[in-house]
């Protein structure tokens, strides 16, 4: 988990810095080094969705799935791809 902090507090510097592309890197990192952590997946797909990448949010949304329990997270990540289905791919 120190990763991960250390991780966010680097992405969320690239986020205000405007460097939204970065801040998405940062967090596709976090989701290879602790998948379990659903806070990641999610900034990660909102930050997609900025840039643009609407398949890449789709499937960071279907990983969280994977790993999310909780079914109020849950309602909220299948209500997201349900705005999300009549979107255009998008780009990435």
């Amino acid at each position: 988990m120190t990763l991960v902090r250390l991780l966010i507090n680097q992405a969320t510097r690239a986020e205000q810095a405007g460097d939204t592309a970065r801040a998405c890197a940062l967090y596709e990192r976090m989701t290879v080094v602790a998948p379990e952590h659903g806070a990641a997946w999610w900034t990660l797909a909102r930050l997609q969705l900025v840039e643009g990448q609407v398949d890449a949010a789709r499937a960071s949304l279907s990983a969280m799935l994977e790993i999310t329990r909780d079914p109020e997270r849950r309602g909220q990540i299948h209500a997201t791809l349900n705005r999300l289905a009549g979107q255009p791919s998008g780009r990435g």
